[in-house]
């Protein structure tokens, strides 16, 4: 991404190289450290993360040089980013699977309650109320606490990204965006992706988040079926479909 960094960034990248290496550049008085990839791309795309981390992908055939001077030349909204995210208290929730915890559905709260069952009873997770109430045969057990909530939230988030998805494609019929394969795809820093091979992958945390946010991420994975790259023409139609996207981006980066 250029700069459009999100909790999880959307990115449009379909195969990176797996290894990175670290860089650094000056500027100013202040030095910008980088991983940086290569990948089959033609433009060099810069990420900002909401730990603070940049990432460079850059064309396979891209010299360090031309990259460094890239960087430089991008360095004030690198640090301008940084800052941003540095706003935020950048800590991960950490889940002991009990009654009494409060996880997320759609941008709500809710309290978790888990229940032990007999062993000829059926295991279930229902939200009823402002409860997840979770219905196991091994209430200690909290790995399989979280394993059934997981697949409850994957099982939940296939349905409402289905449905977001069909409504986002019908309203974006005018412009001619072709109907790409939906799928969900466990993904540690994006919460969406296009891929060249015309796939449009979602990550099921984002089912966690409200449903506007849901439908930013979606319909700015649809646009990149027009337009590959964050370039002028994709946010031209970015705009244009969905105007208030920034608002719901923030929101995005607020609720992570």
């Amino acid at each position: 991404m250029s700069s459009n960094a999100l909790q999880k960034p959307l990115s449009n990248k379909s195969n990176p190289v797996v290894q990175s290496n670290r860089h650094t550049i000056s500027y100013g008085t202040s030095e910008i450290a980088f991983n940086l990839t290569y990948s089959d791309r033609e433009t060099l795309e810069i990420a900002v993360y909401p730990d603070q981390s940049v990432w460079v992908t850059a064309p396979n055939d891209a010299s360090l040089n031309d990259i460094g001077d890239k960087v430089r030349k991008r360095a004030r909204w690198i640090i301008k980013q940084k800052r941003y995210f540095g706003r935020f208290e950048q800590t991960k929730e950490k889940f002991e699977y009990i009654s009494g915890e409060t996880h997320r559905y759609l941008g709500r709260q809710y309290r978790l309650k888990v229940i032990q069952i007999d062993a000829s009873e059926e295991e279930t997770v229902k939200l009823k109320g402002q409860f997840l109430r979770i219905r196991t045969k091994s209430k200690e057990n909290t790995r399989h606490t979280k394993y059934l909530l997981n697949c409850w939230y994957r099982d939940h988030a296939a349905y409402k990204f289905n449905e977001r998805f069909e409504l986002c494609l019908k309203n974006l019929q005018k412009y001619n965006i072709p109907r790409p394969e939906l799928k969900l795809y466990n993904m540690e820093k994006r919460w969406g992706s296009y891929t060249s091979s015309g796939k449009v992958l979602l990550n099921p945390e984002l089912v966690k988040h409200p449903t506007y946010c849901i439908d930013y991420v979606i319909v700015h994975e649809l646009c990149h079926t027009k337009h590959p790259h964050h370039d002028k023409k994709f946010y031209r139609l970015l705009n244009k479909v969905l105007p208030d996207w920034q608002k719901r981006k923030h929101k995005l980066e607020r609720f992570s």
